[in-house]
């Protein structure tokens, strides 16, 4: 009998087996196929991020760290997505939080950004307190979830670095500007930061990421 193949698409090169191995978790029946959109590009390859563009965190295949702009990743998404259904996935999961409107596929595909989005407006909750792990995504971020139709405030943080300060600026943050929720516009947070979190603060922390997968098992059956 064969197996449910389900896409694993990353911005950045494949494989990405910290990534995958949150999906592999919940859907343990399933064969996971990876594509990235900088598979096959070297350091060379890929141009400066423009100042007007909004920047994403991703890495390469060796584990280095790189800064890529979404206009350049987006047409190389697509077809990178168009590879894994021409591979015959039923479902692909997007392991990234950029908003990507443009990128489609004829399979269901789970974009993070959007999976929140959809949960949030049925909470019908207006002030959210969004966390990136990079100061020049402050901008974009906010405008995004503005246009959107949040309130939101925006700040850069290292999840994996949950001091008393850390911890302070949090609650600070939510008492001053009244915020709903914590959200976590990243794709890649350990479990067990989120869920240190989750206990240390008293508004409802959602992970972008592991809402995506967590929507993707449900929609299987999982």
């Amino acid at each position: 009998m064969n197996e449910t193949r389900i896409g694993a698409l990353t911005i950045g090169q494949s494989p990405r087996p910290e990534l995958v191995d949150l999906l592999v978790k919940s859907l343990p029946d399933c064969e996971i196929i990876e594509a990235g959109a900088l598979d096959g590009l070297t350091f060379h390859d890929i141009p400066a991020v423009n100042e007007l563009d909004y920047p994403l965190e991703t890495q390469m295949k060796n584990g280095a760290k790189i800064i890529v702009s979404e206009s350049f990743i987006a047409p190389r998404l697509q077809s990178a997505l168009d590879n894994l259904e021409a591979n015959g996935v039923v479902a692909t999961l997007l392991m990234c939080t950029g908003g990507f409107s443009n990128l489609k596929g004829t399979k269901p595909l789970f974009k993070p950004y959007n999976v929140g989005c959809s949960l949030l407006r049925t909470l019908n909750m207006e002030k959210l307190g969004l966390i990136t792990p990079l100061t020049e995504q402050i901008k974009p971020i906010r405008e995004r979830w503005e246009k959107a139709g949040w309130k939101v405030t925006v700040w850069a943080a290292n999840l994996a670095a949950q001091d008393q300060k850390f911890l302070q600026d949090i609650r600070q943050q939510i008492n001053s500007k009244q915020l709903d929720y914590i959200v976590l516009d990243f794709f890649g947070h350990p479990i067990k930061h989120v869920q240190m979190l989750q206990r240390e603060i008293e508004v409802p922390v959602i992970d972008l990421g592991q809402l995506a997968i967590v929507t993707l098992a449900s929609s299987l059956g999982y």
